[in-house]
């Protein structure tokens, strides 16, 4: 009877033993896949398809397009170096940008090289004298207000290239066209969010500007954003729905995020 009860004890503290040692593996792992899913990347690149191309109430390309992200990140997050490229399906639509970007508590700073050589057929990546270049050097600063009010306020002013005009003399000067948005999250629920939003063209001291022939609203509308499925896959996909009062047409773009 002893032997059967001592024999039992060991069986029991066996499967303790047993037990706590899969224990442990099961929270190494968990451990160990945490790490691995918040392990820093330092470089990464995103691939997005869009319908057609929309950007500040143009509609840059009419055609589908895919634009391609290549960019280093700091640590933290807040800054990150770049190059963005994209291509219409058809062949009607050409990009090459650099840019840098800052964001930290809610404001956030970017400039950007915008190089759509789409209609500059001998385009100089190299070249920007405003008269013949293809470039134009955006800079933004804006502020997102937060949860509690989930507004987001922009400004963005063309400091050079294309966007200039003709003096009396016949000398080139930058015009500084600006553009002012806002947008609101007028929803949200889950991965589900709808933004209503406007935009304004303007430059100071003079009616044309970059967007338009006067001061005034150049893109509103909304957009709806969403995280499409797929087994175990997150796509977000992104529709908006954008008017231009200034040039007086609409249209509606849908962007996926392949990876």
């Amino acid at each position: 009877m002893k032997l059967i009860i001592k024999g039992g004890l060991l069986a029991v503290l066996g499967l303790c033993l047993c037990l706590k040692s899969f224990a442990q593996d099961t929270l190494r792992l968990k451990t160990d896949t945490t790490a691995a899913e918040k392990k820093y990347k330092p470089f990464d690149a995103t691939l997005q398809l869009r319908n057609l191309y929309l950007w500040r109430g143009f509609k840059v390309s009419n055609s589908p397009i895919s634009n391609v992200d290549l960019h280093y990140t700091t640590r933290d997050g807040s800054l990150s170096v770049g190059v963005w490229g994209g291509a219409g399906f058809t062949g009607d639509y050409k990009e090459f940008d650099y840019y840098i970007s800052y964001q930290k508590n809610g404001f956030n700073f970017s400039v950007w090289d915008i190089n759509n050589f789409t209609d500059f057929p001998d385009a100089d990546v190299f070249n920007y004298n405003p008269r013949s270049t293809s470039h134009f050097i955006d800079v933004t600063a804006g502020y997102n207000f937060g949860e509690k009010l989930p507004l987001t306020i922009s400004w963005s002013t063309i400091v050079a290239g294309r966007d200039f005009h003709t003096k009396s003399n016949g000398d080139v000067a930058n015009s500084y066209s600006n553009y002012v948005v806002l947008d609101y999250r007028l929803w949200k629920e889950g991965d589900a969010n709808l933004h209503i939003f406007a935009g304004g063209g303007f430059a100071f001291g003079r009616q044309e500007h970059f967007y338009g022939s006067k001061p005034n609203i150049v893109n509103a509308g909304f957009t709806f954003n969403k995280d499409l499925k797929m087994f175990n896959y997150k796509m977000p996909v992104a529709a908006t729905a954008m008017f231009n009062p200034e040039q007086k047409y609409a249209a509606l773009q849908l962007v996926v995020s392949v990876f």
